[in-house]
Order: structure tokens, then C-alpha cells, then sequence
């Protein structure tokens, strides 16, 4: 197996398919037999591409992503025209201060070498674990009977309830699927991802991810495309999936949400991707609201006292990614 490939994204992309499967077979086969290569697949987006292998374990897909060398973090940027004026209106078009505004809220630039990751490609729900409909924990709640009630009689062929911090239902047709909440702590749930051979990813592995070392805002650009639809801002009459749900470069679906984080470990920023939905909540817009799934953007309100993350980092604002490291 030609190590020196799977540590360099550019050696990477340029080797023949046929070379390229043979040593993912050998990397899945001699260092990671629990599991099985579902297909190759090339991903392509945000201007970057990347081959790799799809896996599976246990109903979840895991990819194979390079490593690299990359410079990480921002300091400077050209956010477009009308973007710009768009967001400059919520500071009285004081651009001075709107620009402080968002540097203050970037890693700084630096140089890192990320190394090859086996990487699960959807995030997942954090505190949230599976129980019987008859499940007295559950029936015991108060708004249980009623909130069953409504999912069962919808004529939704899906739908997601949740009762914050207390319990789940997931309808898929005619089938619903209860969940109970379970809080945890940031040191608990990363023990709990550890003791199962996982870990979750650094800042800078998750910058990585996100962006694969782009220069700017995010991923795709240092402005939102108007002609795209998002999670909180669907065009008029479009059908169109949301633009940020579709696999990225690595074939990773990112909490590209404002409202959700993804957990990190063994760095001090240990929330990436989100502000909560604090910026679109207080009437932010678009331009604003979406700042926070930037790639290189930092919440400085995880650390504020009165919202104790770290002492409950499960919930419906939080969701994880895990990740083996093959180095």
C-alpha cells in the first residue's frame, strides 16, 4: 500500500481508479476488517473532488479522506456586493464594525497537516437513544399521549417530533419510532464515543472536512447564493434540494445549520458549525444568520457560563461525526 498517496490529497486524486481501489481494498482489508467497502464513488463539489471508498458498519456509511497539508483559518476575505450591503444593513452600514464583527469570529491562520481519516458521512443526533412505544419513561410524560396522538393521525409520510429534552418521535410512513433524552456531559459522550474505538474530530480535522482548505468564507465562496435553497430559506416555488443537505468534496454531509454544532474533541473550541441560530433568530437574514456554518467561524457564546455546554453537550442543538484516524 503506497502510504505516502493516502497523506497527500494531490498524490491522491492523480492515481489511476484502478490503483487507487486496490490500495483501499488493502487499507480496509489489513487495517480495518469490521467494515465492508459498499463502492468507489468520486465526490465533487465546492470546486474540489475526491475518490474514495464508501463503507459500512452497523447501518451507517463511512468514507475514506486523504490527508493533507492545508492552511486552515481566515483574516481576510471579498464578501460580494450585494451580500455585503445586505448584512451591512444590520449594523447601520457601519462595515468598519461588521468587518471586527466577523473577524473576531475566525480561527486564526495557520498551517496544519491533517492526517487520513475514516470519516462517517451524516452527523447524528446527540442524547437521543431508542425505546419501546410502551416504554413507562416515555408514557409517563405528560405530553406523550397527546404528541403520539398527533403524529400517528398526520397524513406525513415523515416526520421528526421532537419534545425538547425529553423524547422523540420518528414517523417513516406507517411506522414511529420513540426516542428518549439522555444528557450528557462534553467529557461523557466523549468517553462514550471513545470506548467504542471512534473518536470525534479536532477543530482543525472539522475545518478540514468542512472546506478542505479553502480560502474563504465558506466553502464555496465569501458570499450566500441567492439562488440556492436552505433549510430556513426556500425559494418561492423551487423544488430544489437544500443546497448544504448534498454530500461535499469528501462525500460528507456537514451540519451546514445554524442552529446545529458538531461536536469536537481535544480542542478548546469544541463546538463548530453553528451559533445555536442565534444570529437568524434575532433577525440576522440570510447573510447574517448563515455566518455561523462558515468554515472557519467561531462561536464565542459556547463558552458563556449561563448556557453550560460543556455540562450538557447532548441535544437537540448538538450532533457528532465520528471518526478513525488510520495514522
Amino acid at each position: 500500500m503506497s502510504i505516502t498517496h493516502i497523506y497527500d490529497r494531490k498524490l491522491w486524486n492523480a492515481l489511476p481508479r484502478s490503483e487507487a481501489e486496490k490500495i483501499l481494498q488493502q487499507l480496509i482489508n489489513t487495517r480495518f476488517p469490521e467494515f465492508t467497502i459498499s463502492h468507489f464513488e468520486t465526490f465533487e463539489k465546492f470546486g474540489q473532488r475526491t475518490f474514495t471508498a464508501v463503507l459500512s458498519l452497523n447501518g451507517a456509511e463511512f468514507v475514506f479522506v486523504p490527508g493533507d497539508t492545508v492552511v486552515l483559518g481566515l483574516d481576510s476575505w471579498n464578501i460580494p456586493a450585494e451580500n455585503r450591503a445586505n448584512m451591512g444593513a444590520m449594523f447601520n452600514d457601519n462595515f468598519e464594525e461588521m468587518d471586527n464583527y466577523i473577524r473576531e469570529r475566525l480561527s486564526p491562520v495557520r498551517t496544519v497537516t491533517i492526517g487520513p481519516m475514516i470519516v462517517e458521512r451524516n452527523y447524528q443526533a446527540t442524547g437521543y437513544f431508542p425505546v419501546a412505544l410502551t416504554d413507562e419513561r416515555l408514557t409517563a410524560d405528560e405530553y406523550f399521549e397527546k404528541t403520539f396522538a398527533e403524529v400517528k393521525a398526520s397524513s406525513r409520510e415523515h416526520w421528526n417530533y421532537t419534545v425538547n429534552d425529553a423524547f422523540r418521535l420518528v414517523k417513516d410512513g406507517d411506522h414511529i419510532q420513540a426516542f428518549l433524552y439522555q444528557p450528557s456531559s462534553h467529557q461523557e459522550l466523549v468517553q462514550e464515543i471513545t470506548a467504542t474505538g471512534f473518536r470525534l474530530p479536532t477543530e482543525d480535522e472539522w475545518e478540514y472536512l468542512c472546506g478542505g482548505g479553502s480560502r474563504t468564507l465558506f466553502p464555496w465562496g465569501d458570499g450566500i447564493d441567492y439562488n440556492k435553497n436552505y433549510a430556513y430559506a426556500r425559494r418561492e416555488g423551487s423544488e430544489e434540494e437544500n443546497y448544504l443537505d448534498t454530500p461535499n468534496q469528501f462525500g460528507l454531509v456537514i451540519a451546514h445549520n445554524p442552529y446545529h454544532s458538531e461536536v469536537m474533541m481535544d480542542s478548546k473550541w469544541f463546538l463548530k458549525g453553528g451559533d445555536g441560530g442565534c444570529n437568524l433568530c434575532g433577525g440576522g437574514g440570510l447573510d447574517l444568520g448563515y455566518l455561523s456554518v462558515g468554515t472557519y467561524f467561531r462561536d464565542p457564546g459556547i463558552f458563556d457560563d449561563d448556557m453550560n455546554y460543556k455540562e450538557e453537550i447532548t441535544g437537540d442543538y448538538t450532533v457528532i461525526r465520528r471518526i478513525k484516524r488510520i495514522a
